[in-house]
């Protein structure tokens, strides 16, 4: 009974350590989308003020604010969780249920943020807002369903307080202030989300020792 108690305790630490790992990439991607993405679509806004100033098209600058965003943000998220499923790969060779879930989420993100491109231009930055709701809390439906890692309540949070917070710009009529309070509520919340999520990583860390 003692071996079997060890051998218990031990794929125990094991759990929290890869529990650690993906709930630090956690943190790290949503403060990198909460920093990049609205840099993105303000330089978008801006477009014609850049496009100006370095005396390129304006068409340019939207495409290449768009590109660049992107492969910033899904290559950072790409790298970070990349790193976190190899190490755990070395420390077992354990086949998983929830090996899917990262392209699911993936994919999920992908598909949610582009039918933003295809809303109406009043509602382009609330829709914003509603991309990033449905994609965070699909994603907590998605861990839960493939018992994948970081089965946190934080991502479902995350996803009502983003819809919650955008009910109120639809009262207004400002394009232009919906879109920087937009901006800046979505930016907050990421950045939020990302440190509080740091804060979990860690505490798993902490128990495991």
């Amino acid at each position: 009974m003692e071996e079997i108690d060890k051998v218990l305790e031990a794929l125990s630490v094991v759990e929290r350590y890869e529990e650690y790992l993906f709930n630090r990439s956690w943190g790290r991607a949503l403060i990198v989308i909460g920093i990049l993405l609205p840099l993105g679509v303000i330089v978008n806004m801006n477009a014609v003020l850049v496009a100006t100033a370095l005396g390129i098209d304006v068409g340019y600058v939207s495409i290449l604010a768009s590109v660049i965003t992107v492969l910033l943000c899904f290559g950072f998220i790409a790298y970070t969780f990349f790193g976190a499923w190899r190490t755990v790969k070395k420390k077992s060779d354990e086949k998983r249920s929830g090996s899917l879930h990262g392209p699911l989420i993936g994919i999920t993100w992908f598909l949610v943020f582009y039918l933003t491109t295809l809303s109406p231009a009043s509602m382009q930055m609330i829709s914003l807002l509603w991309a990033a709701s449905a994609s965070c809390i699909l994603s907590f439906v998605i861990l839960r369903v493939t018992g994948g890692h970081s089965q946190d309540q934080l991502l479902l949070y995350l996803g009502l307080l983003l819809g919650i917070v955008s009910l109120p710009l639809l009262l207004l009529t400002d394009q232009i202030l919906v879109g920087y309070i937009a901006l800046i509520a979505f930016s907050s919340c990421f950045i939020l989300g990302g440190i509080m999520m740091h804060r979990i990583a860690a505490q798993s860390l902490e128990v495991s020792t």
